[in-house]
């Protein structure tokens, strides 16, 4: 149950829980794909921001799913991928609402994990949420 992944210089360790025959050694498969879509948008509204001239004071990501593992064991033909996934961004900054609304508009257009999720036809929801910047930065 357990992969050793290279990528270009890097190396990671994937296994599965151990009531599924894994050692719970390192995240699942499909665990790595929330961190990396919670990397992506990261590093897309960093982006997008920089381009838009809004200063960051900082950015937390969190995301919860869902899957019927039915899919998954072959046991009954459902998808054996996420049926629902809840993707909440806090981002601390002193923008404006319209500067949010066009951060937001091109993050999502932009975020290639977003998109690959919404693709699969998997329900997502997106809670954008702001903080007021702690340094007065804007």
């Amino acid at each position: 149950m357990t992969t050793d992944v290279s990528i270009r210089d890097f190396s990671f360790h994937i296994d599965e829980p151990e009531p599924v025959g894994g050692t719970n050694s390192a995240p699942t498969p499909m665990e790595f794909i929330a961190g990396a879509l919670n990397g992506c948008i990261t590093v897309v509204v960093e982006t997008v921001a920089a381009e838009l001239d809004i200063h960051l004071d900082g950015i937390e990501t969190a995301s919860h799913a869902h899957m019927d593992v039915r899919g998954f064991r072959g046991t009954a033909d459902v998808s054996p991928h996420y049926t629902d996934y809840a993707l909440s961004i806090e981002i601390r900054t002193d923008a404006t609402a319209e500067q949010r609304g066009e951060l937001v508009r091109q993050s999502e257009k932009r975020c290639p994990a977003i998109n690959l999720v919404r693709d699969a036809g998997v329900p997502l929801t997106i809670d954008w949420r702001y903080e007021p910047s702690t340094n007065g930065a804007s």
